[in-house]
């Protein structure tokens, strides 16, 4: 009864645990993986590839987990942290900046609003007008009073004629449109004005329109109406998408390179800014300007720097001029070689450099399921063989058994002397004990008055056996002869005599 219900935990204990892998192949436990966009990784959003081909063109490059910034002078490059330096973390970065020191930053790109005062770097979100969604247009209605709504001229029906319906947008009392205008973007509104007419009513109808409510509701063919007073930030990104690809230029490199990007760099106006990179809608992708005796090199992305880019060659060009230019500045301040440090302390501990082989995405579900046959494996043969049991009877053996085992053993070892050796302690042992320091072991004549024995074959024999004892290798027959005298040696010290034949 015990043993089957040893089994049965058992059988609980291993089902359980191969449930649990089965389980783990469809849902992992969060935050295993680490970053996906630091220089250990092989994803397209990594930056492995930028820290081989930097490895390649300059003679220091290393990377750095455990410290917010190096010790010594050096191009810290910080690209697409999962988290942004604190406070106390921005004041080591200002210091490391201010005396000598140069910093490559790019923003995350998943979350892009970062600002960091002290060293001048601000980016927000990029939001642009989706071109996929129609553009929010705006009717222009009749101005509303309090006397009620005024009636449009007979002249106003003429779609060519234009000037009126114009004077009564201006009109000092904003209509409801009109407000609602104020709160489109500028270019959509500019798009709204350019590609649709404006709209007017017909003075023969009999409900004119005189609230907002009753003007959304009129269905106009190809407009959408606009977004209310109360436009949400979230009804705001359903017209706006969060990255940009547009094609950039700079200095650094010959002709255009594609540039994603999901922030916008804003350029501190207070500081000494010089333009790396721009893009062809006007915005500053890229800037570098002084502070102390060191640089500030900001981007507006990370993709430049991440394995997709190292791909192109323009862009791959492009991010090796980029930490090209703080190295520089730095080796002109400190007049030697700097180091290029690629700082991974932001980063979710270097998951990707211990266990990203077996347990990246690519290779996790194979892994488990080789731990999952293993589980079964091991499974099937406890279940055959059962738990392990505990033995219950001890092992003993006998002393002649013992010392017969002792014997061959010395006996197949040709070192008798090691036996003579013991046997000696072992009388000198029994002396100590019976006689204390009255009778000794180098006292023949004392042994010889105790065992009844002649004091020359005492001293002759214990003579041989010491010399004996010494011995490396000895042959059997000696051994037997002097343990078979020194036995009959210590029947007589314990008063044992033999008896006579009669």
């Amino acid at each position: 009864m015990k043993k089957k219900r040893r089994l049965l935990q058992s059988d609980t204990f291993w089902g359980l645990t191969a449930a649990l892998l089965v389980i783990l192949q469809f849902w992992w436990l969060p935050g295993e993986d680490g970053s996906a966009s630091d220089s250990y990784s092989t994803t397209v959003d990594g930056t492995l590839g930028l820290y081989r081909t930097l490895s390649q063109l300059f003679p220091r490059v290393e990377r750095d987990a455990l410290f917010v910034v190096p010790k010594d002078r050096a191009c810290l490059v910080l690209t697409s942290p999962d988290r942004y330096p604190n406070d106390q973390e921005q004041s080591q970065l200002y210091e490391f900046v201010y005396g000598g020191g140069t910093l490559v930053f790019a923003p995350n790109w998943d979350d892009p609003e970062c600002e960091m005062r002290s060293l001048g770097i601000h980016t927000t979100p990029r939001l642009l007008s989706d071109p996929t969604t129609a553009t929010p247009t705006m009717p222009l209605t009749v101005p509303v009073t309090p006397a009620g709504p005024a009636e449009m001229p007979a002249e106003a029906g003429d779609a060519g004629d234009s000037g009126d319906a114009e004077t009564e947008a201006e009109a000092p009392t904003k209509s409801a449109s009109e407000l609602e205008m104020d709160a489109i973007p500028p270019h959509a509104a500019q798009a709204s004005s350019q590609s649709t007419p404006p709209v007017v009513t017909d003075e023969n109808d009999e409900n004119p329109i005189s609230s907002r409510d009753e003007m959304l509701k009129k269905k106009t063919p190809g407009l959408t109406p606009a977004p209310g007073l109360e436009t949400s930030q979230e009804e705001l990104k359903e017209f706006s998408t969060p990255s940009e690809t547009v094609d950039a230029s700079s200095d650094l490199v010959d002709g255009a390179v594609e540039w994603n990007s999901s922030a916008d760099l804003e350029v501190p106006s207070y500081l000494a800014t010089e333009t790396l990179v721009s893009s062809t809608s006007d915005r500053v992708e890229v800037a570098t300007w002084p502070m102390g005796s060191g640089r500030v090199v900001a981007c507006s992305s990370p993709d430049i720097f991440s394995n997709r880019s190292m791909l192109s060659r323009s862009s791959r060009r492009l991010a090796v001029r980029l930490v090209e230019r703080g190295y520089l500045h730095g080796n002109e301040m400190s007049n030697q070689q700097t180091p290029i440090v690629l700082s991974e302390y932001f980063n979710a501990s270097d998951a990707y450099a211990q266990t990203g082989v077996l347990l990246s995405p690519s290779l996790r579900i194979g892994t488990l399921q080789l731990v999952l046959v293993a589980v079964l494996g091991i499974w099937l043969a406890f279940y055959r063989f059962g738990p392990a049991q505990e033995v219950s009877t001890l092992q003993r053996r006998s002393l002649t058994e013992s010392a017969r085992a002792v014997g061959n053993l010395q006996y197949r070892l040709n070192d008798g002397g090691a036996v003579i050796r013991s046997y000696l302690e072992y009388i000198r042992s029994q002396l100590r004990r019976r006689y204390g320091s009255i009778v000794r072991l180098d006292q023949p004549e004392a042994l010889a008055q105790r065992t009844g024995m002649n004091v020359a074959e005492v001293r002759d024999r214990l003579a041989e056996a010491h010399m004996l004892a010494e011995a490396v290798h000895l042959a059997p027959e000696k051994t037997a002869a002097c343990l078979r005298w020194l036995a009959a040696f210590q029947h007589r010290l314990s008063g044992t005599r033999e008896k006579k034949a009669t």
